[in-house]
């Protein structure tokens, strides 16, 4: 049985091995009932790692090619010449299909079906926050104004007009650039796609939060990247370790949502963007910044600390080295602490600690994603990308394999939205209703929150990021919850290479103001029971 694994390949060697005996198999060479060496001796005469034998003896055993037999060893199985039956999926999925992390899906899937039960889980906004007659008097407009049966299908980029009133907004976030590096996309995730497509080769380095945005860790495995997570405290990914990692592992692509991040809610510091542009730019490495909830801002000042209900600390130094009093300086003075702004729904000073990373820099290391899904409705799936031109060249054509163009409707809404003001008003509104239930979500934990739970205050966004008790575990609180009304996202969905049973996400902007503090109130009665009944037990909780 003379098998040759090729170390230089692309072609992991557990898989390189699969291929090899499945051929034996398959023509013949291996005949039904062959026995196969033990694990360890082909892993020696190999020279391979057991674990990598193993590994392929069981993706064999389930295509039905071999079997083992306690006490006797792994044969070959005999040919079934039957026609009909399943389709053998294992082997007609690709490897890129078979990296995904189903459970995962499955998991996020079971915590937002709970359609009886107050939604804390599910990561979009309340539709009952649209109000009826702004997408319906929107698209009128701009049917209206455009000779909608005459135009030409849209550039591949998106339309010209729509790049640039993008190039605008992004102008006014303090992000300086032409409609040249704007693509306009169907979602944001799209944009995700078509970066790992352009840029992530087998094997690659990508470094990413601890806890992070769980489809982007799926995108970069389906591509077989390396996926590093970098810790991250209150105020984000911990710069202060950045160049040690780069040193080390060499990434092509630091993925990072520095602002309402997904899932702790924590906002990066000016000083550590800066650190995180420079650091990138020293090791040329690029950036995927992804900023979906970057306009919904609700205070004007620095927060993000973990709170136990009292309020004094919410303020506090955080660990990673960033002095409160300098990131104070940066934020410039807000003056409403509200964040609500003016009429048109615009700040009435921006904080500088919400500077997109894109606008720290113009040599082209950084790429910026976002969307209308966060701020207008998720069923608006248009997003763009802000990039070098060199980037936007390849993404496109990267694109016209799978995706023409966004849609022209989509298009032509959002650019009444933008060009009418309707898009500012309709944020600074929100900015206002989501505010008021993250303070309602903060006042319900101080009053019903167990000892030992603690939870961020964040500056902005959709997301509370919630520890737990010292000993629960999230997944098997989950049901518990369920049972009682109310649903989570456990914080093992966001961890990047190591379990995170002890957090979960909470979602203050989904469920409506009235259910916020019941929907607490149950969740933290659960948890106080769960604690109880652990401790009665002496066990694990």
């Amino acid at each position: 049985m003379p098998i040759t694994l090729n170390r230089h390949s692309s072609v992991p060697l557990y898989r390189q091995l699969v291929n090899a005996l499945r051929e034996d198999i398959v023509s013949g060479a291996l005949a039904a009932n062959y026995k196969l060496p033990p694990e360890r001796e082909l892993a020696e005469r190999l020279g391979v790692n057991r674990a990598t034998v193993l590994q392929a003896y069981q993706q064999l055993k389930s295509e039905g090619l071999i079997a083992s037999h306690v006490g006797r060893g792994t044969f070959v199985c005999a040919s079934d010449d039957r026609q009909g039956g399943a389709p053998p999926w294992q082997i007609l999925f690709s490897d890129y299909s078979n990296r995904f992390t189903y459970h995962d899906i499955a998991a996020a899937d079971q915590a937002q079906q709970a359609p009886d039960a107050i939604d804390f889980a599910t990561g979009s906004q309340n539709p009952a926050d649209i109000p009826d007659d702004l997408l319906r008097s929107v698209s009128i407009r701009a049917f209206e104004s455009a000779d909608f049966h005459t135009t030409q299908e849209s550039p591949i980029e998106g339309f010209p007009q729509l790049r640039e009133l993008l190039a605008d907004h992004m102008t006014q976030r303090g992000v300086r650039c032409d409609a040249d590096n704007v693509m306009v996309l169907s979602g944001a995730e799209q944009g995700l796609d078509l970066c790992v497509r352009a840029f992530v080769n087998p094997g690659d380095c990508v470094l990413v939060e601890q806890s992070t945005f769980f489809p982007a860790l799926q995108a970069f495995r389906s591509a077989d990247a390396r996926v590093i997570g970098v810790p991250i405290d209150e105020h984000g990914m911990r710069t202060d370790l950045l160049d040690g990692y780069c040193k080390r592992f060499h990434p092509k692509l630091i993925f990072t949502i520095p602002t309402f991040q997904n899932p702790s809610g924590a906002t990066m510091p000016l000083r550590r963007r800066r650190e995180l542009v420079e650091t990138a730019m020293r090791y040329q490495c690029l950036v995927i910044e992804d900023d979906p909830y970057g306009e919904l801002c609700y205070s004007g000042h620095l927060a993000g600390t973990m709170d136990t209900g009292d309020r004094s600390r919410i303020d506090s130094i955080g660990h990673g080295g960033v002095s409160h009093v300098g990131d104070i300086s940066d934020m410039g003075n807000s003056g409403d602490a509200s964040g609500a702004g003016d009429a048109s729904g615009a700040p009435s000073q921006r904080p500088r600690e919400l500077t997109p990373l894109k606008g720290m820099e113009n040599a082209g290391y950084v790429i910026y994603l976002s969307t209308f899904s966060k701020t207008v409705t998720p069923g608006l799936r248009t997003g763009w990308l802000v990039a070098d031109s060199h980037v936007i060249a390849r993404i496109a054509a990267l694109r016209r394999m799978i995706d023409q163009h966004t849609s022209s409707s989509s298009q032509l809404i959002c650019m009444e939205l933008l060009s009418s003001g309707r898009i500012s008003r309709h944020i600074g509104r929100l900015r206002k209703i989501y505010g008021h239930r993250r303070d309602l979500m903060l006042d319900a934990l101080r009053q019903y929150a167990p000892d030992g739970m603690r939870w961020s205050t964040p500056l902005g966004g959709y997301y509370l990021w919630a520890r737990l008790p010292d000993g629960l575990r999230a997944a098997r609180l989950l049901d518990d919850a369920r049972h009682a009304g109310v649903t989570f996202m456990p914080g093992d969905m966001f961890a990047v290479d190591e379990d995170d049973s002890s957090h979960i996400r909470l979602n203050f902007v989904r469920p409506d103001s009235r259910q916020i503090a019941p929907g607490i109130r149950l969740l933290c009665d659960t948890i106080a029971e769960a604690a109880q009944s652990a401790d009665e037990r002496g066990g694990e909780r």
